[in-house]
């Protein structure tokens, strides 16, 4: 397994960016476009979603929760990946699966986007999660962590919408 550092090469950006591409054609199954009624709530979830993960990745790794994340890898992973691609699957799974289904959906593409970047850029290779020893339990329980991103989104997303006209709550 490779160990995180900050040298990331083009082309392990762009070999990402493709892998991302595919499962965004998976992802896309579930809906092909945002309706005009649903992209103020898309644009919300993401503009929520990125930056805190974003910020939240860089001050676990600084308390020894987390591996250390290069900046592109975190920004990619954070801003593509869950602001804009989880984003887009919330909005195509939310009102068609169980919310159990949804976190299993959510949290099995978190372990298949780790285990990805992990491949690339060997990151996510921290050796326990809270305590449970091993890298196996450290990428599962972040991704059984994602899991909740229905969730919390339902949730988040009819609070918001006390304050912000115009999200879709369900």
């Amino acid at each position: 397994m490779k160990v995180a550092d900050s040298s990331i090469r083009v082309v392990e950006v762009l070999e990402l960016l493709a892998f991302y591409g595919g499962l965004f054609a998976i992802i896309r199954t579930t809906m092909h476009a945002v309706e005009p009624r649903e992209r103020r709530t898309f644009v919300a979830i993401g503009l929520v979603w990125g930056p805190s993960v974003f910020v939240a990745n860089w001050l676990l790794y600084q308390a020894g929760a987390m591996s250390y994340l290069p900046w592109v890898n975190n920004f990619l992973h954070t801003f593509v990946w869950i602001g804009f691609m989880l984003s887009w699957l919330y909005l195509g799974v939310r009102e068609r699966e169980s919310l159990f289904v949804q976190c299993v959906i959510f949290a099995t593409f978190s372990l298949i986007v780790k285990y990805a970047e992990q491949k690339l850029f060997g990151t996510w290779e921290h050796d326990n999660f809270f305590g449970i020893d091993g890298n196996g339990a450290y990428v599962l329980g972040w991704s059984l962590a994602d899991g909740t991103y229905p969730l919390l989104t339902l949730f988040g997303l009819r609070i918001a919408a006390r304050w912000i006209r115009g999200l879709v709550v369900i």
